[in-house]
């Protein structure tokens, strides 16, 4: 039988082609088709479905940090801020924890406490109307340092610490502690309170780092305070203003300020300054001296006269070591 005769002319050129170049063609045919396919599936081509992108979030609340969906407790030592604080100096003590017992330094009383009006005091002036009564609430507190009274739920403490308190054997400085830490025990867990000791600058009261606030009354918050008011010591100048700008800021109800210092005193320009920035707050100042109070119109009786306290002046010399 003779061969069948090719009539496409396109069959006749391929019979002609090389058999390599025939499985060449064929090969590429087959890899085309596959990379079509292979391009045709998104998660084959590494092309993930696209995902929602979900947001934590994070509220910070006293002696602990809220997470959505659950929460972590924070120990009592442990800071919840990792911010530093602003300027100031907030760690307390590295010391083992004690009961700070000054009672052997307040002054003397001759007669009822009652009679003067004054913890521990026998010799003192007061100026001023004190703050008014009744009109913050039920749950106000009334506390008195050297016998300025004052009455509120936040208090906050300014204590001159420079080194002028450390005359008379440390008496001025132990006796503030003492009076201090006294106010302190008036107060109860709904109540809120700042330390703040200065010198050239404002030492503060800080457990939880971060910006300096206002700290809750309950007892773990004044067993951190008695650590650090048990850690200050007497030393440096004097700068009254950055301390007391720093307490209004906290908005306290009540601010009791004292400090031994006849110089440097506040200008009538700064005086202005803390009435303009003060927001409420009653300002008591409590003056040390020695001797006879002299002069009854300073920088401190106007600062209390025009922010609603009371000046008190204590005579240092009268801070008794029994």
């Amino acid at each position: 039988m003779s061969p069948t005769r090719l009539t496409d002319p396109f069959a006749q050129r391929l019979v002609r082609w090389p058999a390599w170049l025939i499985s060449i063609l064929l090969h590429a045919l087959l890899f085309a088709s596959l990379a079509w396919s292979f391009r045709a599936s998104p998660k084959a081509a590494g092309l993930e479905p696209e995902r929602q992108v979900g947001i934590v979030l994070v509220r910070q609340v006293e002696g602990r940090r809220e997470f959505q969906g659950q929460e972590e407790t924070v120990s009592d030592t442990e800071s919840v801020s990792p911010h530093p604080a602003l300027s100031v100096s907030d760690a307390l003590p590295n010391q083992q924890e004690r009961e700070v017992d000054l009672s052997s330094v307040l002054p003397k009383v001759d007669g009822a406490a009652g009679d003067s009006g004054i913890r521990g005091l026998t010799d003192a002036t007061q100026l001023g109307q004190g703050p008014p009564r009744g009109k913050l609430g039920d749950d106000a507190i009334r506390t008195e340092v050297f016998g300025a009274y004052g009455e509120g739920n936040r208090f906050a403490y300014v204590f001159d610490r420079s080194g002028s308190m450390n005359g008379f054997g440390g008496r001025p400085l132990a006796a503030a502690k003492a009076e201090l830490l006294a106010s302190l025990e008036d107060l109860q867990s709904h109540h809120q309170f700042q330390i703040i000791f200065y010198n050239e600058s404002p030492r503060v009261f800080n457990p939880h780092g971060g910006t300096p606030r206002l700290v809750w009354g309950d007892e773990i918050s004044k067993r951190r305070a008695r650590r650090f008011v048990a850690g200050i010591e007497a030393s440096g100048g004097t700068e009254h203003m950055a301390a007391l700008m720093l307490a209004l800021q906290l908005g306290p109800d009540v601010l009791f300020f004292l400090t031994d210092a006849d110089e440097p005193v506040l200008s009538s320009a700064q005086l202005r300054k803390i009435r303009r920035r003060n927001n409420g707050a009653v300002i008591h100042s409590i003056e040390f001296g020695f001797g006879p109070s002299v002069q009854s119109d300073n920088f401190l009786a106007r600062l209390a006269n025009s922010n609603g306290g009371q000046h008190v002046y204590v005579d240092v010399a009268k801070l008794a070591l029994e």
